[in-house]
C-alpha cells in the first residue's frame, strides 16, 4: 500500500525527515520499553532476593539474574545516549521529543 496523506514520504519530505520520523515512531519507543522490562526484570529479582534470603542455592541464582539485570539496563541506557549523540551530531536542529527535566537557573 502507499502512503495516504502527510507522513515520512509525503511531499517535500527528505532524508532529514525520513530519519527523524523513524527515531521518534520506532527506535525511542522500543528504547523505552525495553529499558522499562529491564527495570521491571531487576525490581521482580531484588524482590525474590529478599523472599528467598536464606536459602544460599537460590540467592546465588539471584544475584546472578539481578546482576544481568542492571547490564540490561547499563546497556539500554547506553543505547539511548548513543541514539541522542547520533541525532545531535547529525540533525543539529532538533529538539528531544522527551527533554531532560531541570531546574532553570535564577
Amino acid at each position: 500500500m502507499l502512503p495516504v496523506g502527510p507522513g515520512p514520504m509525503s511531499s517535500g519530505s527528505d532524508f532529514k525527515d525520513l530519519i527523524e520520523f523513524i527515531i521518534g515512531a520506532f527506535i525511542e519507543p522500543i528504547i523505552y520499553l525495553i529499558l522499562g522490562l529491564a527495570v521491571v526484570y531487576f525490581m521482580w529479582n531484588i524482590t525474590e532476593v529478599i523472599r528467598k534470603g536464606d536459602n544460599p542455592e537460590e540467592l546465588a541464582k539471584l544475584k546472578g539474574k539481578a546482576f544481568w539485570g542492571v547490564v540490561a539496563i547499563a546497556v539500554m541506557v547506553s543505547l539511548w545516549g548513543l541514539v541522542a549523540i547520533l541525532t545531535n551530531t547529525f540533525f543539529t536542529d532538533l529538539t528531544p521529543s522527551n527533554p531532560i527535566p531541570f531546574i532553570p537557573a535564577s
